[in-house]
């Protein structure tokens, strides 16, 4: 190599040497922005939190367990119980929450268990939203809240607990038997600091609900007058300290759900109404049809079964949007055993078959089912069904004749 070759290969090399310096330059900018990114994105969720309430530090902290273990997958479906000591399933968020004789776990799309925890409930009552769950231990004393993976709240109650519900932000109704009342309503903020109390002098509570403000609560009793049961439902304002308005029936109010905004909808055997602010604005005529089977998820949709006539094989199934207002009606001449929604689909569960119906009322799937399937949950494209013997997956959208083993 020559004297000029040398001095060009020289020059090469000193103009190589400052691009590779750029380019670790700029792998550093890159990861600073990353990390700018999450930090902003971080800021942006504790925010919210903070200023809307349906969000918070433990749901946020539990939304990031999540995705660090999401890596790990389960067996799939279906997911079969070690024993048959299982209470209850139902969903969680975008999950399913199993409550056992003396545990609790969460299964993901994979069927993956995972935030175990060992409990020693009695007659442990579930009630699911937002993601977190309220474990009651009805006839007791103790109760819980959790998310996916933990505890975030362990508490006593004074007194024996009737029922209970939980609220988007956090917020808790906890029913109990009262001092020097027939019952009490104590109610909770998200930092568990006693906001409202309501003693019932006379009557117990069966039901209650929290709205997604956090600033409303609702509650059914019930009593006994000359021989005769009745019923009666109380709305608070907790600016107030008696309920802002009151309705009696003469049959039980068993269920209790807020729908978008301050709706609230009332369920029993013979009572399907929608109130908003202080009237009804739906009151279904279940004088003919009495009503079977209802399910509300988070966002307010509603799918009921009502049975036509009193008769068990001849079924109307309605889907109301989040104000209540009737979507579609249709009929199935079959016995049904549980129904489901959510955003994008219905399912109704019957001795033979899971359907699937689209917000429409037209059918959208059909899977065959064993006989010891108990309910379905809809979550879009997957359809979970807790039977006796564990918990089946069914693709929503798709005809089939055998139960599908795996998740979409």
């Amino acid at each position: 190599m020559n004297r000029g070759d040398r001095m060009a290969e020289q020059n090469m090399d000193r103009k190589v040497k400052p691009k590779k310096k750029f380019k670790g330059q700029e792998r550093l900018v890159s990861v600073l922005k990353a990390v700018c990114v999450v930090s902003v994105l971080l800021i942006l969720v504790v925010i919210a939190a903070n200023r809307f309430g349906n969000i918070t530090f433990s749901s946020v902290g539990d939304y990031f367990d999540t995705v660090i273990s999401g890596a790990k997958r389960g067996d799939g479906y279906p997911y079969y119980f070690e024993s048959t000591g299982v209470r209850n399933v139902i969903p969680i968020g975008s999950d399913l929450f199993v409550i056992g004789d003396d545990t609790a776990f969460s299964l993901d799309a994979t069927a993956r268990r995972f935030g175990e925890h060992q409990h020693t409930f009695s007659s442990p009552v579930a009630k699911s939203v937002g993601g977190r769950v309220l474990l009651l231990d009805v006839g007791e004393n103790s109760y819980r809240v959790l998310s996916k993976t933990k505890i975030l709240l362990e508490e006593q109650s004074p007194q024996k607990l009737l029922t209970g519900a939980i609220g988007k932000d956090g917020t808790l109704a906890i029913a109990s038997r009262g001092e020097n009342s027939q019952s009490k309503l104590t109610v909770y903020n998200k930092s568990h600091k006693e906001i409202f109390v309501w003693n019932c002098a006379s009557e117990n509570i069966i039901a209650a609900a929290v709205a997604d403000s956090g600033k409303r609560a609702a509650v059914s009793v019930v009593g006994a007058k000359d021989g005769s049961l009745y019923s009666k439902v109380y709305i608070f304002d907790f600016s107030y300290n008696e309920p802002i308005v009151s309705f009696s029936y003469d049959t039980a109010v068993s269920g209790l759900s807020f729908l978008s905004g301050n709706r609230l909808l009332l369920t029993g055997k013979n009572i399907f109404t929608v109130i908003e602010d202080k009237s009804p604005v739906l009151e279904e005529d279940l004088s003919l049809n009495t009503l079977s089977c209802v399910y509300t998820d988070d966002s307010g949709c509603t799918v009921a079964s009502l049975s036509k006539y009193g008769s068990s094989a001849s079924k109307i199934i309605r889907c109301y949007d989040r104000k209540g207002v009737l979507q579609f009606e249709t009929e199935i001449a079959e016995s049904i055993k549980g129904v489901s929604c959510d955003a994008s689909y219905v399912s109704v569960l019957t001795d033979r078959y899971l359907y699937s119906l689209d917000r429409n009322g037209e059918q959208v799937g059909r899977s065959a089912v064993d006989d010891d399937c108990i309910r379905p949950y809809t979550d879009g494209k997957n359809t979970y069904v807790y039977a006796v013997s564990g918990i089946k997956c069914y693709k929503t959208t798709v005809v089939e004749e055998t139960p599908s083993t795996q998740p979409a």
